[in-house]
């Protein structure tokens, strides 16, 4: 799933979309490292099968409310050095801010100030 859709994050939710947890690209790495033991090829697939996401999802992670600012979710994301930060709105997932969204911010930020730049 993190592969077709280009994603590093994907978001553990309950069927009230109530957060339970997130699985990094990272996490995933990490599971899999610990199947590498097995050199047996089938037995690698069927451990790597019978892995479940509940076995390595992180359930303690940061979170923003939905009213909080654009700069209180970066502050959150510099202080906490994550990858990303779910957007909860009355208890639910509403969205996810990542580090590489304020990449793009940034980008267009100095794009912005390049273009009222006046030229020398």
């Amino acid at each position: 799933m993190m592969v077709q859709n280009r994603i590093s994050h994907i978001p553990i939710v309950d069927d009230n979309n109530a957060l339970l947890g997130i699985i990094s690209q990272r996490d995933v790495l990490a599971a899999e490292e610990s199947s590498l033991i097995i050199t047996d090829t089938f037995k690698r697939f069927d451990y790597e099968q019978s892995v479940k996401i509940i076995a390595f999802y992180r359930s303690e992670i940061m979170t923003n409310n939905s009213k909080s600012s654009v700069h209180q979710a970066a502050l959150t994301i510099q202080k906490y050095k994550i990858g990303c930060l779910p957007i909860l709105a009355n208890g639910k997932l509403v969205g996810i801010v990542t580090a590489s969204d304020f990449v793009n911010v940034s980008i267009n930020l100095i794009e912005e100030l390049d273009a009222q730049e006046p030229e020398q």
